[in-house]
């Protein structure tokens, strides 16, 4: 087909106003603010986050459909439960089909993109690294979960479980192997693919098929943490206003400490935690790479295996990562992943 036309120049404004997008453009961001609107597509990494990938993969399928590619936006919950709680109608997911030139079922990718629990990253953390999968043959979904509530982390959770059951159910529509997948995600999205493994809040509770690997991009999981250094600052001290934000999202106005903790996933996790890809750089300004570095001390104390790639440069919401010194992640987590998949 013939693409739209992507230069580096072009701002978020630009994308979310052309029509060749169909609805997936106002997926890119949730939440749309000035900064995001009025920035330029280079100023995020042109290459590094896959733009054109992605774009033209969103342009494909919002003209495959007939119907500007509705048909691939899916709600969570029904309408009778919006009815009954009204945030639950902003909880869907996209669903990006594997291409292939044959009918087989395919193992399929679960993405959360990240966000801080305030908006969702959605291109660059969500539909750039499912158009990416897509194009690889596998089936990909990218969660947009609750957010800007205080708390909305138990929300968010919710979603993420409802969502995966929701697909599960759905195999047969969607074309993908029930229980062959890969769930992952970035950031705060992260911190939520993590807990999938989780005694408290996991697979196991909610009675869904165990995921075959997790990957965790520029992950926040070591919330103990975040607490102490939050409640160490004097009010007013601009480091602890801002973690105030992020933490009141995970567990209330009051900051509930045994919320916080009950989020703590390093204190969560056994031995039957899920296979896990980690990846990051040490130049993270947003999240520590230490929360990295610990799940991966932790990871190899309980024997679980795991591949951990921190690079030195790249910073914070690099998504796939082209050209940084951790390009190429993506695939070696599809790999590593691969090892425990029967039918790829």
């Amino acid at each position: 087909m013939q693409y739209s036309q992507i230069e580096k120049d072009m701002t978020i404004g630009d994308l979310v106003n052309n029509k060749a997008y169909g609805v997936f453009k106002d997926y890119i961001f949730t939440y749309m603010t000035p900064d995001h609107y009025n920035c330029k597509l280079s100023e995020y990494g042109f290459e590094k986050v896959g733009f054109e990938e992605g774009l033209h993969r969103m342009e494909e399928l919002a003209a495959s459909d007939g119907m500007d590619g509705r048909s691939y936006i899916h709600d969570i919950y029904s309408k009778e439960d919006q009815k009954m709680q009204w945030d639950k109608a902003y909880a869907k997911y996209i669903h990006f089909p594997a291409k292939k030139d044959n009918d087989k079922p395919v193992p399929y990718v679960f993405i959360i993109p990240g966000g801080a629990f305030n908006r969702q990253w959605g291109f660059i953390e969500g539909m750039a690294v499912a158009a990416h999968l897509s194009n690889m043959g596998y089936a990909a979904f990218v969660l947009y979960y609750r957010v800007k509530q205080e708390p909305v982390v138990s929300l968010a959770i919710e979603d993420m479980i409802n969502a995966i059951r929701d697909i599960e159910s759905r195999a047969d529509e969607y074309g993908i192997i029930k229980g062959e997948y890969m769930i992952g995600g970035f950031s705060a999205g992260a911190t939520l693919a993590g807990e999938i493994g989780s005694d408290n809040y996991g697979w196991t509770v909610a009675g869904l098929p165990k995921p075959q690997a997790i990957f965790l991009g520029y992950t926040a999981i070591c919330m103990n943490e975040f607490y102490k250094a939050y409640t160490s600052l004097p009010v007013g001290n601009p480091m602890r206003e801002g973690i105030a934000p992020f933490l009141r999202r995970l567990a209330g106005p009051d900051v509930d400490s045994k919320l916080v903790s009950s989020y703590d996933l390093l204190s969560h996790i056994d031995s039957s935690y899920p296979k896990t890809y980690i990846v990051a750089n040490k130049d993270d300004g947003t999240v520590p790479v230490a929360n990295s570095k610990a799940m991966d001390a932790v990871l190899t104390k309980l024997g679980v295996e795991h591949i951990t790639r921190i690079g030195s440069k790249g910073g914070h919401s690099f998504g796939i990562g082209n050209g940084l010194e951790v390009s190429g992640w993506l695939e070696e987590a599809v790999d590593f992943w691969k090892g425990t998949t029967k039918n790829i």
